[in-house]
């Protein structure tokens, strides 16, 4: 009998994969957490985890030295880039979240490769470009889910948005936040984190005898 981890996994692998405050990952055909054993009749692989997977340099058949891609590099543009998708992706988040009513596991997956991608703009080959790429998903992941958690207050209270922003119990928010980070979320933010790091740099393909 495959174990609770094993389903897990298989199961973020198919397109029914669904996340549910509460509950965590759930099947999105019944809504409930996955029930089989070994296999399950209903699996279908989702194709876009396999499209998103991160590039290899051989797809990128470009032949530079390591100082002329050093040389091409752009700190301030890739930081820039990645801010302005690290706040588009926790305002998506927010809205899609709200207007669903509920959080949509693939969002973390999208933030992660949006920041990154945004990040490769930089033009960079050292760590400190996928170190920033994903500080940044994560910071757009928290405040995605900051806000959705203002916007399912203010539907709730029937209260404007920035009228919960100002007298809303802050200590109240971090606690809904770190309770989401401790469960099965943690898991989503693992994916924004990889893929912020891993999208952050630039692909090459290096001649004989480069260096990286």
């Amino acid at each position: 009998m495959a174990t609770s981890e094993e389903i897990e996994k298989y199961c973020r692998n198919c397109v029914s994969r669904d996340f549910v405050n509460g509950k965590g990952l759930v099947c999105k055909r019944t809504g409930e957490l996955p029930a089989f054993e070994e296999e399950c009749g209903s699996f279908e692989q989702d194709k876009e985890l396999e499209r998103l997977a991160p590039p290899k340099p051989e797809d990128f058949p470009v032949s530079m030295t390591e100082e002329e891609m050093l040389a091409e590099e752009n700190l301030p543009k890739g930081v820039l880039c990645a801010v302005v998708a690290c706040i588009v992706g926790a305002v998506a988040w927010g809205v899609i979240s709200v207007s669903t009513g509920r959080q949509i596991g693939f969002m973390p997956i999208a933030i992660g490769f949006m920041v990154g991608f945004a990040m490769r703009q930089g033009k960079g080959i050292r760590p400190i470009f996928g170190i920033i790429g994903a500080a940044l998903s994560l910071v757009s992941c928290i405040l995605g889910d900051f806000l959705s958690i203002i916007g399912y207050i203010s539907q709730d209270y029937d209260m404007g948005y920035f009228q919960v922003l100002a007298g809303v119990d802050y200590g109240e928010i971090f606690s809904i936040l770190l309770k989401n980070v401790m469960s099965m979320t943690a898991l989503f933010y693992g994916f924004a984190l990889y893929e912020g790091y891993k999208f952050s740099f630039r692909a090459q393909k290096h001649p004989e005898g480069g260096k990286i």
